[in-house]
């Protein structure tokens, strides 16, 4: 039997309930990655948590490769993945960014291309000009949380360019956060000749970004899980010849 993926007791448990004192008292060393992973990212905590649940099982199930993070911004869920890959020294973590800049969005994000057009965001492209994203992640991954820079790669620039470059070993777990329609159609393409089967993909922004969602329905194939999660993001767990089981026409 498959199981669809946890959350972190209930999706929609306020803060002043409990939450956070209730984690630290039933999973100590996770209510710490989370207290040193806050200041490096937006991603709510339970969506973390989904993140840190389903790369452990990776690891539980054994499924050979790497894992890949595309659009890390200040390493936040990043530092999620190096922790779970500490005791995992012939795994690399791939970091894909642009660190400094954003896309256009275009038509097929919905509203989010008017909200998002760069000409419309100054104040958030000049913090990333004033606060360079790429020496934080660094900062988390190697200094905070001790995670080998040799067991690290990082490949900055728009990822047409560093897809291309990518060289590394076949994918067990990918983390994919670059909101925008063109971003993701990109990136699940890169991933598709060299995801492992029974790999996993965590989709942020799944139910929040029109273009994130449009990107992965399109790509998904027959022989996948889809979990939609209360709080935005999806996980899909491919299964099986996944390649060769065609597009799933309706989702």
């Amino acid at each position: 039997m498959v199981y669809p993926p946890g959350i972190a007791f209930h999706p929609h448990l306020p803060e002043r309930l409990g939450f956070s004192r209730l984690l630290a008292l039933m999973s100590p060393e996770l209510h710490r990655l989370l207290e040193a992973t806050d200041p490096f990212t937006l991603v709510m905590r339970r969506n973390r948590v989904t993140l840190w649940r389903e790369a452990r099982r990776i690891l539980r199930r054994n499924i050979p490769g790497d894992f890949v993070e595309i659009g890390v911004h200040r390493g936040g869920t990043a530092g999620i993945l190096a922790q779970v890959l500490q005791s995992e020294p012939s795994r690399t973590l791939h970091l894909f960014d642009r660190w400094g800049d954003l896309p256009e969005p275009t038509p097929r994000d919905g509203f989010i291309a008017e909200t998002y057009r760069k000409d419309l965001i100054p104040e958030k492209l000049s913090d990333l000009k004033d606060r360079p994203p790429l020496p934080d992640a660094k900062r988390l991954l190697q200094s905070v949380l001790g995670f080998p820079v040799a067991q690290t790669r990082y490949w900055e620039g728009w990822y047409k360019d560093t897809f291309r470059a990518y060289d590394g070993n076949r994918i067990a777990f990918a983390s994919i956060d670059c909101d925008y329609y063109e971003s993701v159609r990109d990136s699940l393409a890169f991933l598709t000749p060299l995801l492992a089967e029974g790999a996993t993909i965590v989709l942020d922004d799944y139910s929040t970004w029109p273009g994130a969602k449009a990107a992965a329905d399109e790509w998904l194939p027959t022989n996948a899980k889809l979990y939609p999660m209360p709080t935005g993001p999806a996980v899909i767990r491919l299964q099986g010849d996944w390649r060769s089981a065609g597009k799933c026409a309706e989702r």
